[in-house]
């Protein structure tokens, strides 16, 4: 028979500490997001109109799923890039924008 301690039930499990996705990760996240839902949406665009005979094009080839992959694909990266690069190139800062290494006395810039 097994023995009971008295006043103690079955141990809590331990919980871990929840991990947050850290700020900026989250802010670059989301706007390649919006840059890569753009990208899709510009790259349906050119094939429903038609654009420069594009769905003709796809239309008539024998393997259309390459081309089709290959224009959402790189449509997607590239809005994606430049929704990054705009996001991180417009973020506020607040510090003045020196390349000089704070103790060095050398007033001749950052290119030496």
């Amino acid at each position: 028979m097994q023995e009971r301690s008295s006043g103690e039930g079955p141990a809590a499990p331990a919980t871990a500490p929840v991990a947050r996705v850290p700020h900026l990760v989250r802010f670059l996240g989301l706007h390649m997001a919006s840059g890569l839902a753009i990208g899709v949406v510009i790259a349906s665009l050119m094939i429903l109109s038609n654009l420069a005979g594009l769905k003709d094009l796809l239309v008539e080839a024998q393997e259309p799923f390459i081309a089709i992959f290959l224009l959402y694909a790189f449509n997607a990266l590239t809005f994606g890039s430049v929704a990054m690069g705009i996001a991180v190139m417009t973020m506020p800062y607040d510090g003045i924008c020196d390349m000089r290494d704070p103790g060095d006395g050398d007033d001749r810039g950052p290119l030496r």
